[in-house]
């Protein structure tokens, strides 16, 4: 070699290669290393990580492990090492060429796919150093994750603007979209007994329905092979498999084609159960619990769930580790016989019964409601009772138990609770066609201290409605289940512009769970004291309602004339006075009256929820009794019946049907003599609390009362200047004859269908519903399949912590509004559910 010359890479390799021995690796011995090209890097960096160490011998090996540490670090475009000739050996040129760094990332052209799912999606930050390889993988990125949306046309590009120096540059990825790749069709072969749009049809991804997308769903494609392969199997072809699956697409019409190959084989039948070594169980309970019988198609499905009962029956029986062996034998070339060898093992005892997540919640209030204890045979029953029972407090979003196995064969139960926030303070305001504008502050602690206390107050104030109300309820009174509670309250309501209702009162309350006829029962009963009155009637209502009001006002008749109908006028003297309104209140005189009542109510509820319910029903019947022995001026009885089920549809979709009906009796003079409270009658419509019937006005559903029952007047008020008479009258008002106005209902009947689907399970919930109902004044009156208010529509909940459950309808009336109005959509907003 030449002094002073360098050596590139290449020269060098080949000069170590011939020289090959430790005579000439001598003579290349490394004496110095001198870094160049680096910006950034610093050359403590480069030769830290470098091989090559003054002292030592340049062999292939150091310069290949140097340039691979050396690319290794990312930050690096370029890695060339010379060498020159000096005294005692060679000098090592380390030249590198730095990336440059990332100042700015852009995308441009995207619309399905914002910047800030690519950013995150991506993961580059800015300041790093980018490089070619970098840039394209990422690119690939975005294309997979277009093509994870059905966008599998999108074509991704980039661009970088570098500075001066070129050690920085900004990247600009440019997307052009396309449009959605949808499928076409799917194309099968290999089935010759099975219909391929029978197997088709399972597949989220097939050419579908004018309303349902298209759209090819990449997630679900390995989930619609085995959708195909299953319903085979569901079929009894038990043999069938997929052989081959491909797609193409049309880049021009971007519409894609599924090509599916399969095996079907031969179809099978169920033959005969048979079962071996079982003691605890004998073979007739167990052959009961067979979903499938001799001769039918042999399902996959109800032969997997046949086994799963097996298990289910012994672990009720505290059978936890028992073991079914099934031996499946052909026969008849298509007869499957199954024999079921079962190791029963030893009965599996409850050791201990944890809790776990309750932060808020003190372990008694769960532990209470557990109804699986230590000592006891494990049963899988009072475990599913128990995860019920704990989720009915609705004081946890989840609760799963967990069976944890001991060396000797026992369990420990441990309950991993989810907590949620309970407690609910509100302050807003809220509006509805009755009340209008109503604003309210209230607080309501279902879990008060963690000891499953119910405290709650609520201040409502507005033009038509103000309220105080105060309640408080113990569960568990001295550590039994008895319920004791006791509420206030105060209320002043404007009723439809016609009059104001005060009400002041409270009650004590007294509930018990039974164990007959089922756990499921629970009985209370209550007793209620209130005063109530009547006052600050309109003018036109207290006219209306009064029989010597009459005499104020000019009658005109109508009679048939020459030419016609003509009026004949009469003066106040000869005037035709009115009965009294049904169900009128101007004759109280805004007088104080009591009402005394005891309610006795009788419930069952084996809902799996507390809200949204999936499984189980819940009934209740409440009878309510005011005066009579009891005292005080209003004289009634009130009957409740109220009946809801609740069934799972497919997946999480469930159906909630719910039926209530209402009556208030007494005696024939008292319910004519109106003894009756009127807030304590029907009025149902919207989401009233009596009856939800969406799509009308709240409290809407009411019957009229006639004022006149003559079809031959017609009557106004009159301008006083023109009349002699003693009292001021109001501005005119002019009605057909006979006169009604409405009044609350002494009947109700009211259903309601609910498809409820959660959308975040217990979060957010969607739902579609359809309501009837009516109330009526007499028994008689009542045609519940013709003379219902029916509405239709869709609406959604929401469970906001600290708010609870709130809720947006929007309803269609079916049926011409009783008020008048136009069978237009209406928006009802409502705390709670409608199966409260």
């Amino acid at each position: 070699m030449r002094v002073g010359a360098r050596i590139a890479l290449v020269t060098l390799c080949c000069l170590l290669a011939v020289a090959g021995s430790a005579v000439a690796q001598s003579d290349f011995k490394v004496v110095e290393i001198e870094i160049e090209g680096n910006r950034v890097a610093t050359s403590s960096l480069i030769l830290g990580v470098s091989s090559i160490a003054v002292g030592s011998s340049l062999t292939p090996t150091v310069i290949q492990t140097t340039i691979h540490r050396l690319y290794g670090l990312g930050i690096f475009s370029s890695v060339e090492l010379e060498a020159d000739e000096v005294p005692g050996g060679i000098k090592v040129y380390i030249v590198v060429k730095e990336l440059p760094k990332l100042t700015d990332l852009e995308f441009s052209g995207n619309d399905k796919i914002d910047d800030k799912d690519l950013t995150e999606k991506l993961g580059l930050g800015v300041g790093g150093y980018i490089s070619p390889y970098l840039i394209h993988s990422k690119q690939q990125q975005i294309a997979d994750a277009y093509a994870e949306k059905g966008y599998f046309q999108a074509e991704v590009d980039w661009k970088l603007s570098y500075n001066e120096d070129s050690t920085e540059a900004g990247l600009e990825y440019k997307i052009d979209e396309k449009s959605k790749v949808k499928v076409e069709k799917v194309i099968m072969t290999g089935n010759s007994r099975v219909k391929a749009d029978d197997l088709i049809k399972k597949m989220r991804n097939r050419k579908r329905g004018f309303l349902r997308s298209s759209d090819f769903a990449k997630e679900k494609y390995d989930e619609d092979l085995e959708k195909v392969i299953t319903e085979y199997h569901k079929k009894g072809y038990i043999d069938a498999f997929l052989i081959s699956d491909s797609t193409t697409i049309d880049s021009v019409t971007n519409r894609m084609t599924i090509f599916l190959e399969v095996y079907e084989g031969p179809r099978y039948y169920f033959g005969t159960s048979s079962f071996k070594e079982n003691e605890i169980l004998p073979s007739e309970l167990l052959q009961g619990l067979m979903k499938h019988q001799e001769g039918e198609v042999f399902d996959a499905e109800k032969y997997d769930e046949s086994i799963f009962e097996i298990y289910t029956a012994y672990q009720e029986v505290g059978h936890l580790h028992i073991r079914v062996l099934d031996e499946r034998t052909t026969r008849a070339d298509s007869l499957i016989d199954v024999s079921y060898t079962i190791s029963e093992g030893l009965p599996s005892h409850v050791n201990l019964v944890k809790i776990v997540g309750n932060n808020r919640t003190k372990e008694k209030v769960i532990r209470r409601e557990i109804t699986v204890r230590p000592g006891q045979v494990f049963n899988r029953s009072l475990l599913i009772r128990s995860v019920r029972d704990v989720m009915a407090l609705n004081f946890f979003a989840n609760v799963e138990p967990v069976p944890v196995d001991l060396p000797n064969g026992d369990v420990d139960i441990e309950f991993n609770v989810e907590e949620k926030q309970t407690g609910q303070i509100s302050a807003g305001a809220g509006y509805n066609s009755q009340d209008k504008l109503v604003g309210n502050l209230g607080m309501g602690i279902p879990n008060l201290g963690g000891n499953g206390q119910n405290l709650s107050f609520n201040v409502e104030f507005g033009k038509n409605r103000n309220s105080f109300s105060l309640s408080f309820t113990e569960p568990w009174l001295f550590g039994r289940p008895t319920l004791v509670g006791s509420d206030l309250f105060m209320i002043n309501r404007r009723w439809y512009d016609d009059y104001t209702e005060g009400r002041q009162g409270g009650s004590i309350r007294l509930g018990r769970r039974l164990r007959w006829p089922d756990n499921y029962f629970r009985v209370f009963a209550s007793y209620r004291l209130e005063r109530n009155r009547f006052y600050d009637y309109d003018d036109d209502f207290e006219a209306l309602n009064s029989a010597n009001t009459y005499n104020n006002y000019i009658w005109t008749e109508v009679v048939d004339g020459d030419d016609g109908p003509q009026i004949n006028t009469r003066t106040a003297a000869d005037t035709v006075t009115g009965e009294p309104i049904p169900g009128s209140i101007v004759a109280y005189n805004e007088d104080w009256n009591t009402a005394s009542k005891i309610a006795l109510s009788i419930s069952r509820d084996s809902r799996n929820l507390p809200e949204f319910a999936t499984k189980g029903s819940q009934f209740t019947y409440t009878f309510e009794n005011t005066g009579g022995p009891l005292g005080g001026f209003w004289k009634y009885q009130k009957h409740e019946i109220s009946f809801a089920k609740f069934v799972p549809i497919v997946g999480n979709l469930a159906l909630a049907a719910r039926a209530q009906y209402g009556a208030i009796l007494g005696s024939s003079s008292d319910v004519e003599d109106n003894r009756v409270l009127v807030s304590d009658r029907f009025n149902p419509g919207g989401t009233a609390y009596d009856g939800i019937v969406r799509g009308y006005d709240d409290g809407s559903l009411t019957p009229d009362s006639v004022v006149s029952t003559s079809d031959q007047y017609l009557y106004y008020y009159a301008n006083p200047d023109s009349v002699d008479v003693g009292v001021d009258a109001p501005d005119s008002l002019v009605s057909s004859s006979p006169y009604t106005t409405r009044v609350r209902g002494k009947y109700m009947f009211v259903t309601n269908l609910e498809l409820q689907f959660p959308v975040v399970r217990q979060q957010v919930y969607a739902l579609a519903f359809f309501d009837a109902g009516n109330s009526w004044l007499h028994l008689e009156d009542i045609k519940p399949f013709e003379d219902l208010y029916r509405g239709v529509g869709f609406g959604f909940r929401i469970m906001v912590p600290g708010i609870g459950t709130i809720g947006f309808d929007f309803a269609r009336p079916l049926d011409d509004p009783p008020n008048g109005d136009d069978k237009t959509w209406r928006t009802h907003f409502q705390i709670g559910t409608t199966f409260r």
